[in-house]
């Protein structure tokens, strides 16, 4: 007995035979059904080809549209007196606050730090009857309209664009 097949003696010589399995039978059953589909895909893509480049509409002919809707533009806006990169609101004060309490803990202390005072600041600001409440609005406040000045001063001379490139 070989590894690839049984071997036995038939007459004069020996013969080598491979094990048949329905597995085999079928790879041998799907080639033929594969050789007579391929032709057949082969036709049907012919026939797409053929039906798209020659059409059914002659190109030349243009059918003009009978519903077209007329499209406008929006008027122009307006300029606005306001420029302001963030609008001053109290909701905008206590996101502020927290903003420059993290960044003060982030420099003196590190992370941890930065991030108790973010958590402080954002919390005491949020509160409405303390003074330690309105004096963070305050300073919040008020760097909101420093940030508001250097985004002004940025579009008026273009300090970025000049920076970049």
């Amino acid at each position: 007995s070989s590894y690839f097949g049984s071997s036995f003696s038939r007459g004069r010589g020996r013969c080598l035979c491979f094990p048949t399995s329905p597995t085999l039978e079928a790879m041998a059953s799907g080639r033929r059904s594969a050789a007579v589909l391929l032709p057949l895909a082969d036709l049907a893509i012919g026939a797409w080809v053929l039906a798209s480049s020659c059409g059914f509409v002659n190109p030349g002919v243009v059918v003009p549209r009978v519903n077209h809707v007329a499209l406008r533009a929006e008027p122009a806006a307006s300029p606005s007196l306001s420029v302001s990169l963030v609008m001053v609101t109290e909701e905008n004060k206590v996101a502020m606050s927290g903003v420059i309490g993290g960044v003060a803990g982030l420099l003196l202390g590190g992370v941890w730090v930065g991030a108790g005072l973010f958590a402080v600041c954002s919390y005491l600001a949020k509160k409405d009857d303390s003074d330690v409440s309105k004096a963070l609005k305050g300073v919040s406040g008020s760097g909101i309209e420093a940030l508001n000045f250097v985004a002004y001063l940025n579009d008026e001379y273009s300090v970025t664009g000049k920076i970049g490139g």
